[in-house]
């Protein structure tokens, strides 16, 4: 399994005779792997391509079982969080406070998916990588995933605002405003979609744009064209991740906010506030594997 590489890869015996690489693996779509790209010459099993959502979802957390270490990290992420949303963190200066708010929320959504990732590439190849691998791959991906996500944004916000733009030109030249020819509720719900359905379409075909970059190490321009390739084949699978993500949110979240309906829960809400925040966080990086696992899935097929 050299082909899929970019550097020879130098492996090591742990106690348990698994092996594992110093160098992680990189897995390209197969027309930009140099020789042959079949699954057998990368290491990659055929369950691996028939496996569903929610078999990577048991998968992913199976993996965190074999590498405490993506616990550790993320738990670190999580108590820093907890402990900004504590009435002792207003004793430091405001700048110390949003310092600390950025290192955190750019280690979560940045350091720990590129980690995350890193990781999975590795187990499906076959290979796990070290601790010290996964890192090196993560820091040397971060300039080029932060561009990915900057391309995103930029993509999300601004073409579907040129998409909406005509209508809100023709609304300006009409004699009328949309609320006297229609309810205010119609009008809004027109422009919202308008400009909706162009943010979510955008925000679907670039979803495995990070897992590009870190996993198949491509550029940012090329992650997001990666990425709107494969979305093309995962139409089914994406719908079932946006309801299960759905489903998660609310069964986790939903928590918070019952304490409010009941004085004599009142006394609870921060506890269940603080479980829920830190079981959800801990769920998107289950999540995280999951999505690597799906681009595997996508870019050798």
């Amino acid at each position: 399994m050299s082909e899929h590489t970019d550097s020879p890869i130098r492996s090591t015996s742990t106690g348990d005779d698994a092996i594992t690489c110093d160098v992680a693996p990189t897995i390209k779509a197969r027309e930009d792997v140099d020789g042959c790209g079949c699954l057998e010459c990368r290491n990659i099993e055929t369950t691996t391509t028939n496996r569903t959502v929610l078999d990577a979802l048991v998968w992913s957390v199976r993996l965190f079982r074999s590498y405490p270490s993506i616990l550790a990290f993320a738990g670190v992420i999580i108590l820093a969080n907890r402990l900004l949303e504590t009435d002792s963190i207003a004793l430091l200066p405001m700048p110390a406070i949003g310092v600390a708010e950025a290192v955190t929320a750019f280690a979560f959504i940045i350091s720990i998916r590129a980690y995350v990732g890193t990781i999975v590439a590795g187990e499906l190849t076959g290979e796990p990588v070290t601790i010290r691998e996964g890192m090196r791959r993560s820091i040397a991906r971060t300039p080029a995933l932060v561009g990915v996500i900057l391309l995103i944004v930029f993509s999300v916000m601004t073409i579907p605002f040129f998409v909406s733009l005509p209508l809100f030109l023709l609304v300006g030249v009409l004699p009328v405003t949309p609320v006297e020819m229609v309810s205010f509720p119609v009008a809004a719900a027109v422009g919202g979609i308008v400009f909706a359905v162009p943010f979510l379409f955008l925000l679907f075909k670039f979803w495995f744009a990070p897992e590009a970059c870190v996993i198949g190490q491509y550029g940012p321009l090329k992650s997001l064209r990666v990425s709107w390739r494969i979305t093309t084949n995962y139409r089914g699978k994406f719908v079932l991740i946006v309801i299960i993500a759905i489903g998660s949110a609310v069964s986790l979240y939903l928590p918070t906010y019952l304490p409010e309906m009941g004085a004599s829960l009142a006394s609870l809400n921060p506890v269940v506030h603080l479980i829920s925040s830190s079981v959800g966080e801990l769920l998107s990086i289950v999540w995280a594997s999951a999505y690597a696992h799906i681009y595997v899935q996508g870019i050798i097929s």
